[in-house]
C-alpha cells in the first residue's frame, strides 16, 4: 500500500546518500525504544468534528438561511457567524477567524487562533497556515488551556497527514515557543508521525540511528520497521534510498515488502459539495 504523504524536498535523501557512500554504520544497540504496539504519546483524540457537514445539520431555519447566505458570499452578522462556528461549522469558524484578524488587534488574535483551530478540527486544512502564523508571533498572549486546544488541533492534522502542521509542531517543540521547549515530546511526536505513515519522519529517525545521532537508540528490528514505512512511500527516491540503507545495514531483504503503517486514527472527511475553499 502506498503512503499518502507526499514530500517536495528531500534533504534526508542527500544525507542518506552520504552515509551510503561513506559506508558509515552505527553499532547495533539492544535497548528497545519503540515497542510494538506503541500507544500515541499524548491524550489527543484523533477525531475530527463532523457535527455540521451540511446546512440541514443546523438546528434552526434562521441559522440554515444564514449559512446559505454565507456560502453564497453574502454578509451575515457577527452573532450569526459565531453561532454557526460554535455549533461546529468549520467554514463559519474559518470566516469568523478571518474577520477577527482583519480588525488588526493583536489582543484578539488568540480568539482568531481558537476559531482557526476549530476549523482545522473539521478537517479544513486551509486553516492550518493562518493558525501557524499566529502561533509564530511573539506579541500574542494565549491562555495555557487554549494553547493546549491549539496544540491538539495541530497534532490531529499532523497525524492525519498534514505536513505543514507536522513541521510547525515539531519546530514549536524544539524552539520552545509557544508550547515550551520539549525535546522529549518532539521525539515522541516524530515517532507518532512515523507510525502514522509519514515517510520523512521515518527516514529521519533511521538516518539518526545509522549515524549514531539518535536521541533514543533503535535496534535493528525497529530500524527495519521504519524502513518498511519508507518503502511504502509514493516517492521513488525515498524507496530506493531505503532499500540501499537496508542493504548497508545488512538487514534481511527477502522480507523487504513494504510494511503498512499503523492507521493514524483519523480519516479525511469529505468537504460538503456546497462549500468552496476560501480564497
Amino acid at each position: 500500500m502506498s503512503s499518502s504523504h507526499t514530500v517536495r524536498s528531500r534533504p534526508v535523501v542527500a544525507l542518506a546518500l552520504g552515509l551510503i557512500a561513506s559506508g558509515a554504520m552505527a553499532a547495533p544497540v539492544v535497548t528497545p525504544a519503540w515497542t510494538e504496539p506503541r500507544a500515541l504519546a499524548s491524550a489527543v483524540t484523533l477525531v475530527f468534528d463532523n457535527r455540521i457537514t451540511e446546512t440541514r445539520d443546523l438546528p434552526t431555519a434562521e441559522l440554515q438561511q444564514a449559512r446559505r447566505r454565507m456560502i453564497a458570499g453574502e454578509q451575515i452578522s457577527w452573532d450569526q457567524m459565531r453561532a454557526l462556528a460554535d455549533l461546529g461549522d468549520g467554514l463559519a469558524a474559518f470566516r469568523l477567524a478571518e474577520r477577527i484578524v482583519a480588525l488588526n488587534d493583536p489582543t484578539l488574535l488568540g480568539d482568531a487562533a481558537f476559531y482557526y483551530a476549530n476549523s482545522a478540527y473539521t478537517n479544513r486544512d486551509y486553516a492550518v497556515g493562518p493558525l501557524v502564523r499566529i502561533l509564530q508571533r511573539r506579541d500574542v498572549e494565549i491562555s495555557p488551556r487554549r494553547l493546549e486546544h491549539l496544540e491538539n488541533a495541530l497534532r490531529a492534522l499532523a497525524l492525519n497527514g498534514d505536513e505543514k502542521a507536522a513541521k510547525a509542531l515539531t519546530d514549536f517543540y524544539m524552539s520552545g515557543h509557544p508550547f515550551g521547549r520539549q525535546p522529549e515530546k518532539a521525539l515522541e511526536f516524530r515517532l507518532d508521525l512515523a507510525q502514522s505513515g509519514n515517510a520523512d519522519a521515518a527516514m529521519a529517525l533511521v538516518l539518526e540511528a545509522l549515524s549514531g545521532r539518535a536521541q533514543v537508540p533503535l535496534d535493528d528490528e525497529q530500524v527495519q520497521r521504519l524502513l518498511g514505512i519508507v518503502e511504502a512511500s509514493d516517492d521513488l527516491g525515498l524507496r530506493t534510498t531505503a532499500l540501499n540503507l537496508r542493504r548497508m545495514r545488512g538487514l534481511e531483504t527477502a522480507s523487504a515488502a513494504p510494511v503498512e503503517p499503523e492507521p493514524p486514527g483519523v480519516r479525511p472527511l469529505a468537504r460538503p459539495a456546497e462549500e468552496a475553499v476560501p480564497q
